[in-house]
């Protein structure tokens, strides 16, 4: 018999097991790559290689150098704290990235922009079934 989770414990289902191991797989490749990108920039431009944009931008897109590869670890051994993380990573990146192409007019984001936005689908769409799921099994005790 399970117990409703009370108001200290995490809503989400925080069993690996839980999400499909082709999902945990999709996640953790989303997040490489992204991580991949940032370090290829890093290693090719230097430290905080987005001069073309304000510092606080530069220190953003830096900061997932770091941030991805955290999301895409945590997935395999904390996964409610990785469902949290990756849906605050994708939705700032799609944000700023969205905000970088069509405001401040770097259109050549626009690709990179569209599979972010996918992968962001992916990200938003498995932890909204896994807090549906964790609620189903806590309605049925």
């Amino acid at each position: 018999m399970s117990n409703p989770p009370s108001d200290g414990e995490e809503r989400f289902s925080t069993s690996p097991s839980a999400i499909p191991q082709v999902a945990m797989l999709i996640w953790t490749v989303g997040f490489l790559l992204g991580a991949a990108s940032h370090a290829a920039d890093v290693f090719t431009y230097g430290w905080l290689p987005y001069e073309f944009m304000p510092l606080g931008f530069n220190l953003y897109w830096t900061s997932l150098l770091f941030l991805d590869p955290v999301a895409a670890l945590l997935i395999w051994w904390r996964p409610a704290p990785a469902l949290v993380l990756g849906c605050l990573i994708m939705a700032s990146d799609v944000l700023v990235n969205a905000w970088t192409a069509f405001v401040a007019g770097y259109t050549e984001l626009l690709p990179s922009l569209a599979l972010q936005c996918a992968f962001a689908a992916f990200v938003f769409y498995l932890a909204i079934r896994q807090k549906r799921s964790s609620q189903r099994h806590s309605d049925n005790p």
